[in-house]
């Protein structure tokens, strides 16, 4: 019998899908570092939908954040990566060993192995120095799934934009308020007649509304301006049959009014 800790519901989704035989384990959805509390839960529910689908059990939500409270008040400074997520991928597997072996399981696992985040000798030198304090195995292997492969299976689950802690929330707010500021005076920079189209920041912009032919120069404004879609309204042939604007760093969906 093997015990599988879960940290979200993607991650599941992508360890399954490398390894079947992970299925059939005892899950664990223990996560004390995940702030806030409606964040908590928003996972836990994409984690339990996505039990239901593959029709296993799920067990009750354990929101337990005083868990974690020591560790991210000792180590709140740290950057995303250092000592906090060390001692929290720790605090979670020995939750996790800790249960194995009072359900009588021989091994356990994380899905933190499918994590594009974090780095996997880590969580496998973690998790085999606390599987010998409980005299268990501990599965570790690459659970990564190629990120187009796994969306194909993901549907509208819903998918976390930041690791869990508050301080890793805090870290991402940061990085995307410089992203956005940095868009910004590029574009008013290099683009200064367009500047006006940062209206269109993560909402829907229309094809007609940018009016340039070369599609890197399309490409160039839609990387800056960051729309959620771009809609082709006037039939863009370089678009045709295309669902993604692809510019390297950004994708952008492309969506046709209905006829």
């Amino acid at each position: 019998m093997n015990l599988l800790h879960v940290c979200c519901a993607p991650d599941l989704v992508s360890s399954v899908l490398r390894r079947e035989e992970l299925k059939h384990s005892m899950l664990l959805f223990y996560n004390p570092n995940i702030y806030p509390e409606e964040e908590f839960f928003k996972r836990y529910h994409a984690f339990r939908r996505v039990c239901q689908e593959m029709g296993v059990e799920c067990p009750e939500p354990d929101y337990s954040p005083e868990d974690f409270s020591a560790i991210h008040d000792s180590f709140e400074d740290e950057p995303e990566g250092g000592m906090r997520c060390t001692k929290c991928i720790e605090l979670r597997l020995r939750k996790a060993a800790e249960t194995a072996k009072s359900l009588g399981a021989k091994s356990f696992s994380t899905t933190l192995l499918a994590s594009p985040q974090k780095p996997i000798y880590l969580i496998c030198q973690i998790g085999q120095k606390v599987s010998e304090s409980f005299d268990l195995e501990f599965i570790s292997e690459n659970l990564r799934l190629e990120r187009g492969k796994l969306n194909q299976f993901l549907g509208n689950v819903y998918v976390q934009n930041y690791c869990g802690c508050k301080s890793s929330l805090n870290e991402i707010v940061q990085t995307r308020e410089i992203k956005k500021r940095r868009d910004k005076e590029a574009l008013e920079r290099d683009f200064s007649c367009f500047a006006d189209l940062w209206r269109f920041r993560g909402a829907v912009i229309s094809r007609s509304s940018i009016p340039v032919e070369e599609v890197s120069v399309l490409k160039e404004l839609i990387t800056l301006i960051k729309p959620c879609a771009l809609l082709d309204d006037v039939e863009d042939v370089s678009l045709q049959g295309k669902r993604w604007l692809k510019t390297g760093s950004y994708n952008c969906r492309i969506i046709r009014e209905k006829k």
